[in-house]
């Protein structure tokens, strides 16, 4: 690369200190990429968590266990735009004080797992069978889970709702003493449907969300919020990680003149995808998925919107030669009518010596931050407190890391490797530390064309 210093340092704890090197795992290229992490007011799911969701569970229908829906349902669009191009999705659930459904069948209470009106759509249905209680839980009509017991104690929850039994509490008339007796037996119904669900309130207040991530494994998340200082904290957020924790992430936001950043995406297009409209905030959650999905090796650059009709916020020629020199991630259409990615661009815009043009592209980004994620990982798994710290151990590790670099530049991340002579290593200031020094050159995709035509007289 001409030009350019990529370097991450954390000085508090023994770690990885990241300056264009890489590691001993020529197996951590492709298929390591692909999470995303996203926000989401929810009608069900776990709270104060990260939900895992596979793009595969929203396909199937077995996400709606997690989050109560699946790909059909028009709650779905925000995740079905991110999954449409990435395997998993971390959501958080926004909303708070969500009250939980529930019914009362004689002594059998059930009540919904999770708090939410989704919890409004279970059914408990009860018959006898051979002097068994057959107990089935449905979900708009569909069986989820039937369970055959002799009495409430041996019910089993299920993915919906949670069993208990209910107790009935007596005065005795002599010393006054509250006795509580469980009720033993369950109410026959044909269906009761639990009631109660409410979603609570949703609440702006991204600070759990992101004590959440920095405990997990992600590419790429996203910020809905059209306030200014949330964005200017999830910037910071990002920076933060990537400077001073060796977590090599982006984010993405929405049309934020502040962002100026190699770690930061700033998305300002909207689209119309298979009927559904997705506005300029809803969008971002298409990027994100866009973004954590693309391999190390490739661009997003002039990159199909699959199902995209319609662009919403269509700019002009001269107002897209704008936004990209402002480091903004937009739509245009094709010359064969096609919505596409204009350019594969983070928002860093304003260039130095040490980060220059490169930096602001997302494929080049990818392959530094798969060589600083891959060295981290193997270096704290492989060599850290257990390789000797001198010639031999550095040597190891050195044949390492230029066996990686072949593998990189097999893979077309990076170019004109030179193996050994573009590699040093030697023992740091410290008597425990390593300095490496490693010079690459990442590969990034053809873009631009510039056409002479001579006419022959």
């Amino acid at each position: 690369m001409a030009g350019g210093v990529w370097l991450s340092q954390n000085k508090t704890r023994p770690g990885a200190y990241i300056n264009f090197v890489g590691v001993a795992k020529p197996s951590m290229t492709v298929g390591d990429r692909g999470v995303v992490a996203i926000p989401l007011a929810l009608s069900w799911g776990a709270t104060g968590e990260l939900i895992s969701v596979l793009s595969t569970e929203l396909a199937d229908g077995s996400s709606r266990k997690k989050v109560g829906f699946d790909a059909m349902d028009e709650k779905a669009k925000l995740l079905a735009g991110a999954l449409s191009y990435c395997y998993k999705a971390l959501v958080y659930r926004t909303n708070t004080g969500a009250l939980k459904a529930s019914a009362v069948l004689g002594g059998l209470k059930a009540t919904a797992k999770y708090g939410g009106t989704f919890g409004n759509k279970i059914i408990v249905a009860t018959e006898s069978e051979n002097g068994l209680y057959v107990v089935t839980t449905y979900i708009e009509g569909e069986t989820v889970d039937t369970q055959k017991v002799s009495a409430i104690s041996e019910l089993e929850n299920n993915d919906y709702v949670d069993f208990s039994q209910e107790v009935q509490s007596t005065q005795d008339e002599t010393s006054g003493e509250v006795i509580s007796t469980p009720i033993e037996t369950i109410s026959l119904t044909a269906g009761t449907a639990l009631t109660g669900g409410t979603d609570g309130v949703v609440i702006e207040d991204y600070a759990p969300f992101l004590r959440q991530l920095r405990m997990s494994f992600w590419q790429t998340m996203v910020c809905f919020s059209n306030e200014v200082l949330v964005k200017k904290n999830i910037c910071n957020f990002i920076k933060q990680l990537r400077d001073d924790e060796g977590r090599y992430v982006q984010g993405v936001v929405v049309d934020y003149d502040g962002a100026d950043s190699e770690g930061i995406i700033n998305s300002v297009s909207g689209a119309v995808i298979d009927g559904v409209e997705y506005s300029q905030t809803d969008f971002a959650a298409v990027v994100a998925g866009l973004c954590a999905g693309a391999n190390f090796n490739e661009s997003n650059t002039a990159r199909e919107i699959k199902g995209a009709t319609k662009i919403v916020g269509e700019m002009t020629d001269e107002e897209i030669k704008t936004a990209l020199k402002n480091g903004k991630f937009l739509l245009s259409v094709s010359t064969s009518g096609k919505i596409k990615v204009e350019q594969d661009i983070n928002s860093l815009h304003t260039f130095t010596k040490t980060k220059g043009y490169a930096f602001s592209k997302n494929r080049v980004i990818r392959t530094l931050d798969e060589i600083g994620t891959s060295t981290a990982t193997t270096w704290e798994d492989t060599y850290m407190g257990k390789v000797d710290n001198d010639p031999t151990g550095r040597s190891l590790f050195k044949a390492d890391l230029v066996e990686y670099g072949r593998e990189l530049e097999r893979l077309s991340g990076i170019q004109n490797f030179a193996g050994s002579d573009d590699v040093k290593i030697s023992q740091g200031n410290d008597v425990d530390s390593v300095l490496v020094e490693w010079n690459v050159q990442p590969v990034d995709a053809m873009e631009k064309l510039y056409l002479t035509c001579r006419v022959k007289g």
